[in-house]
């Protein structure tokens, strides 16, 4: 049996690990925080799935392919958001096998929820909008289980520093830190599952550690990172400034009738998209955007929906936000809420093919870090709990088939252009100006953030090219490292894509048509690859030890 190695613990990880364990694999989950820290802990909205229920009612697989691709701006793999929604239902019934409990109605049957732009009920909650941290609870016990059965190795507070490569270049195991040392893992077969980049930006709904450490380990190692340039940005983020504990709101309280007003009192969705506040995100973050830089403060307006749902349905349906919020002196049946856009979700990542493997033979990526091409330039709402179950799956069954050798195969006829990205002078002299974590995230933020133009974004690169990441602990450098690589990715493909397109918005955008489907692919340069893993296998003066993974 093949030795494999997942990394991370969110719902990609953990499904991973239960898959492999179940094969007989023996598999090692390494977290670098504990089991349960994880993007996915924190989501709200839901599970996008089409079942036997929402057939009955009208929905179909069509449907939400359908709405996938109009939501991803005609950037979406097809195949693989055809596989994807046509797995849902399958992937269901596992969860509830692991425990997983939907919310139901009284009569038994799942509560469906609306969220923008799906065109018909089809989003399964967990304890109304804790759906990312039942699934976590679940899924983590699951893994337990199979740990105190001896069936997986479970090792807690263990950072991925580095992929280890074998003579031909294909990924032979993972240098890790833990305990204030390095440790050296074999492994046939590794899959990267470690989340998103929401730390490169000021307001962000992720957690702290959401560092692109994917990202990193791949690039480093040689991958290809594609689509960089599309991030998304959740239009209702409660605004930190004033209220910094508050979190984020769901976009299923818009799907219950929420509006979006200003501090006039008028709602300036309408004006934006026909769907107004059901929009896609993009529109909608953009529209807030617009409100803002005009000198406008926006809120979430759910006062009237109790009106026609009865007093109690908010804190019935969204317990955890109504507590939230309440924690910080605001009621949401009964306040204008102030909102802002954040950092939410990326779109791009490590490319991958439709069984989840890299441009690396022996390395695979699911979830936020990997790019299937599933959400395109846009993703659907409540699709990535989802398409990162869908793919850690795949992934599992391609890491214990595959032949040795086996990788994803870029094509130029799929749209893929795979450039070396420009080489940054700090990757090869570490004497240039610093670059602590405030700066680069103040500096991301306005140059990569909602609204993008080229003179921004030029500027952004250069001063990415000129400064050397440094922080004060071995695990904040390495973090910084591969915020630093995840900013010159995206910074390059915002460059090279120079028209509009979804969630990646240039001020400045060319006349024409935005060339939906031609993606953008960058690879780090031989000498910097070589630098950057050199840097990060000797952060820890403790010699290393060679272990196997199982």
């Amino acid at each position: 049996m093949k030795r494999l190695i997942i990394i991370g613990s969110g719902v990609a990880g953990l499904t991973a690990a239960l898959q492999a364990a179940a094969a007989g694999a023996h598999p090692v989950l390494l977290t670098k925080d504990r089991l349960v820290d994880s993007n996915s802990e924190l989501a709200q909205g839901g599970l996008s799935a089409v079942t036997a229920q929402s057939i009955a009612a009208g929905d179909s697989v069509a449907a939400h392919v359908a709405d996938t691709l109009a939501a991803g701006a005609g950037h979406c793999g097809p195949q693989a958001v055809r596989y994807m929604c046509a797995s849902a239902a399958d992937l269901v019934e596992q969860l509830e096998a692991h425990a997983v409990g939907f919310d139901r109605t009284e009569g038994g049957g799942y509560q469906l929820g609306l969220e923008a732009a799906h065109s018909a009920h089809r989003i399964l909650h967990i304890h109304g909008d804790a759906t990312g941290a039942g699934l976590v609870a679940a899924l983590s016990a699951a893994v337990r289980r199979a740990r105190d059965a001896g069936k997986l190795t479970v090792r807690e507070h263990a950072l991925a520093a580095s992929l280890l490569l074998d003579e031909r270049g294909a990924v032979a195991g993972v240098e890790v830190l833990q305990d204030g040392r390095a440790h050296r893992l074999a492994a046939d077969a590794v899959l990267l599952a470690t989340g998103g980049l929401g730390r490169l930006y000021a307001a962000t709904t992720n957690p702290a550690g959401a560092t692109a450490d994917g990202i990193g380990l791949a690039a480093r190692a040689g991958a290809v990172i594609a689509d960089a340039e599309f991030v998304q940005f959740h239009p209702t983020l409660v605004d930190p400034a004033r209220f910094p504990a508050a979190g984020m709101v769901s976009e299923a309280v818009r799907g219950e009738g929420a509006v979006l007003v200003t501090d006039a009192g008028e709602r300036f969705m309408p004006a934006e998209h026909p769907e107004a506040e059901l929009a896609p995100r993009d529109v909608v973050a953009r529209g807030i955007h617009r409100q803002l830089l005009a000198g406008r403060t926006v809120y979430l307006d759910a006062r009237g929906i109790e009106a026609e749902r009865g007093a109690g349905f908010l804190a019935r349906r969204f317990p955890s936000i109504t507590a939230r919020l309440a924690a910080c002196g605001l009621d949401l049946a009964a306040d204008l809420v102030p909102v802002v856009p954040a950092q939410h979700y990326a779109m791009g990542g490590i490319a991958a093919d439709a069984s989840a493997r890299t441009t690396l033979p022996g390395l695979y990526a699911a979830g936020e870090c990997a790019n299937t091409t599933v959400h395109g330039a846009n993703r659907l709402a409540s699709n990535s709990l989802l398409e990162a179950m869908v793919f850690a799956r795949t992934a599992v069954d391609a890491m214990l088939a595959d032949a040795p050798g086996a990788c994803a195969h870029l094509d130029v006829n799929d749209g893929f252009d795979v450039t070396q990205l420009p080489t940054a002078l700090s990757a090869l002299d570490a004497a240039e100006a610093p670059l602590d974590l405030d700066t680069l995230q103040r500096e991301a933020s306005e140059a990569i953030g909602v609204y993008r133009t080229g003179k921004q974004l030029e500027r952004f690169a250069g001063l990415l090219a000129a400064c050397a990441p440094v922080s004060e602990s071995p695990r904040a450098q390495l973090e910084l490292e591969n915020l630093w690589l995840a900013a010159r990715f995206t910074t390059a493909g915002a460059l090279a894509r120079t028209g509009s397109l979804g969630a990646h918005h240039r001020l400045d955008a060319a006349p024409g048509k935005p060339q939906p489907g031609h993606r953008y692919g960058w690879r780090l340069s031989a000498a910097e690859r070589t630098a950057e893993q050199l840097s990060t296998t000797t952060t820890s003066s403790s010699p290393s030890s060679k272990e196997h993974s199982a």
